[in-house]
């Protein structure tokens, strides 16, 4: 016996109409477009909540440094103006010892005093003795020399003197106050005075 044919149109026992919408039907890939725009979105929104997150941790750990800070200072503050009130009593004792120094600071320097001496005196002239006070510098010595040779010598060197820059900016006058005749003919014993110029107020 041979069996039937199975008739390919006939309709089956599980046979439907299919009312499916294909627009609106979910897309079948594996991500999707909406999935990704939602996670977009959700990946801004949870870095604007962790950029706010940091904005307020800052914000608090900067009010913390500051109320600890203003303790500091308000603990500190009797030692601040203990230590204000000493500059401030340091700042009169350093003027007080100021104005001591001008008053009896030194008017010249002895060694460039010397040196300036000592550059332009002539070989016949021997320095014997210098004295210092209050209105200037004494020079004594004596001169190798005959008395008119000896007197032009000093002559020259007194101006010389005057006109040395270094000189001038110490002394007002530099005269020539002693000269007479040594213990032999060929020697003449002399004295130059430095007036000092009147110290500034």
């Amino acid at each position: 016996m041979s069996s039937p044919t199975k008739d390919p149109i006939a309709l089956t026992g599980h046979w439907h109409l299919d009312c499916r919408i294909e627009s609106d039907l979910p897309e079948d890939n594996v991500i999707g477009t909406r999935f990704l725009i939602n996670t977009i979105f959700a990946a801004v929104a949870f870095a604007g909540l962790l950029f706010t997150g940091w904005l307020g941790y800052l914000n608090l750990t900067t009010r913390h440094q500051t109320r600890d800070w203003e303790r500091r200072i308000e603990e500190n503050r009797a030692e601040v103006r203990d230590i204000q009130r000493m500059q401030r009593e340091y700042a009169v004792e350093s003027a007080k010892i100021d104005e001591a120094y001008k008053l009896v600071r030194p008017k010249l320097a002895v060694y460039d005093f010397l040196s300036n001496l000592g550059r332009s005196r002539p070989a016949q002239l021997v320095i014997d003795a210098v004295d210092w006070n209050d209105s200037g510098v004494v020079v004594r010595g004596i001169v190798h020399e005959t008395s008119e040779r000896a007197s032009l010598l000093l002559g020259n060197y007194v101006k010389g003197l005057g006109k040395e820059e270094k000189m001038a900016a110490v002394f007002k006058e530099i005269r020539l106050t002693g000269f007479n005749r040594g213990a032999t003919i060929d020697v003449m014993n002399f004295e130059i005075v430095f007036y000092f110029k009147p110290a500034k107020p």
